[in-house]
């Protein structure tokens, strides 16, 4: 007796564990948390990125769309409609609002340091392309720009 209900136990086990495996659920995948401390995602696998990119069948990539426009970015923009429109006292001031927002920008840090050799206060444009130079990191273009700009006070 003991036997078939043993017996019995392993069948009905067997049979309750056994899924094909056309019914059974994908694997979950699991993130890591971010820098900030937020939980973990759990969710089904991100799909394969195919290559054709776009919903034409053309084949071709899409352009990647945008990037977002930041407070600092705007003003920039706006430093520039200012020296375009020759107002260089307007540029300054958006420049060093920009600054304000984004400290360790070399772009800003140069556009000023150029905003304010057009104006001719050379000293202070000398110490604003030093500091554009310490924050440029790796861009090759703006370091090039801020180097001439260098020369050229260093001409004076």
């Amino acid at each position: 007796m003991i036997l078939r209900v043993l017996l019995l136990t392993v069948l009905l086990s067997a049979c309750a564990s056994y899924v094909p495996q056309s019914q059974q659920p994908a694997p979950v995948e699991v993130s890591e948390p971010d820098s900030v401390g937020a939980p973990a995602m759990v969710g089904p696998p991100m799909p394969p990125i195919s290559d054709s990119g776009s919903s034409s069948g053309s084949g071709e990539r899409q352009p990647a769309p945008p990037a977002p426009a930041t407070a600092s970015s705007t003003l920039l923009a706006s430093v520039d409609a200012a020296i375009a429109a020759n107002d260089l006292e307007r540029a300054a001031a958006i420049a060093e609002r920009a600054l304000r927002i984004s400290p360790r920008d070399a772009t800003i840090w140069y556009r000023l340091a150029s905003i304010r050799y057009k104006q001719q206060h050379f000293a202070d444009a000398r110490g604003l392309a030093s500091r554009a130079l310490s924050f440029a990191g790796n861009d090759a273009l703006l370091r090039q720009q801020i180097d001439d700009l260098l020369q050229q006070l260093n001409r004076l």
